[in-house]
């Protein structure tokens, strides 16, 4: 599978982009300014194979836990910001490895304020556009959506920043699709992909799988994150059999199994329940295997 070539940034201590593998990223689901919990939850996040972790920052007292974070997580710390310029330069300040805005929440005088400050720290940022911040008027969700993108895009190169990346989610995979094919055509950033507020279950997990599988087999796509409103470490597993199911990148390892029928002539999942346990033990003491 040929990758789509793209800028290679750095976050912190990994890269992405470029001849870099496809990253997962995670996002906590509790209060950043509650420190035990978080850590708590980063903590299992990074074991269960988060690459990156996103926190959202509401208010002053959530910065705090920047340094904090840094100091006990050993992935990239992003930080997720809406509406308040003071709040991005403040995350950056403290040590945000890369923050998240979505443009469209923030005037212009403010975006070159918060550019300026990325530069001298210099770190990425991510244009994070999501479907439920556009004004359709008279195009189609996924022209409105390529048309803010490719303005939020523009402002940033014509202020002379291009450590960026895109995303521009849809809880919709068509039109997922189409955003990102486009962009991928016209932009040499690296890609997040994702299903935005996909929901939680079976269809949730199905359209995250189709939305970010399709792409990613098509070469589009450095960095995922399965947005689920079930544990963050749930998205963390699905993300890996995603990428581990398209020959991407490889987590655990895989046994063939009969789906079963009216031929099957032994209990086979007793079997298998051993077969599973006994492999989980060898994984662990032999993770070459995996």
């Amino acid at each position: 599978m040929k990758r789509r070539k793209t800028k290679k940034i750095k976050i912190g201590n990994v890269y992405i982009g470029g001849d870099s593998p496809v990253l997962i990223q995670g996002m906590t689901k509790c209060a950043t300014s509650n420190i035990p919990v978080l850590l708590r939850e980063c903590r299992k996040l990074e074991k269960e194979g988060a690459e990156i972790i996103r926190v959202a920052i509401l208010n002053k007292e959530d910065t705090n836990s920047i340094k904090i974070l840094k100091k006990e997580i050993n992935v990239p710390i992003v930080c997720d910001i809406h509406y308040d310029k003071k709040l991005a330069l403040l995350s950056i300040e403290k040590g945000a490895d890369k923050i998240r805005i979505n443009p469209g929440n923030m005037k212009k005088n403010d975006l070159k304020e918060i550019i300026k400050k990325a530069k001298e720290k210099k770190i990425p940022i991510r244009i994070g556009i999501n479907s439920g911040s556009i004004k359709i008027k008279k195009k189609t969700l996924s022209e409105s959506i390529i048309e803010e993108a490719e303005e939020s895009i523009k402002f940033f190169q014509d202020n002379d920043f291009t450590d960026i990346v895109i995303s521009a989610k849809t809880p919709f995979v068509e039109e997922t699709l189409e955003i990102y094919r486009v962009l991928s055509k016209k932009f040499e950033y690296p890609l997040h992909l994702g299903i935005t507020e996909a929901g939680r279950g079976y269809l949730a997990e199905s359209k995250s799988i189709l939305g970010i599988g399709i792409l990613l087999s098509e070469g589009i796509g450095d960095t995922i994150r399965v947005s689920l409103t079930e544990s963050s470490w749930k998205e963390i597993k699905v993300a890996q059999s995603i990428l581990q199911s398209i020959g991407i990148r490889r987590f655990f390892p895989e046994i063939i199994s009969c789906p079963t029928c009216g031929r099957i002539q032994v209990n086979l999942m007793d079997v298998l329940k051993k077969v599973e346990k006994e492999v989980k033990k060898l994984s662990k003491k032999y993770p070459s295997i995996n």
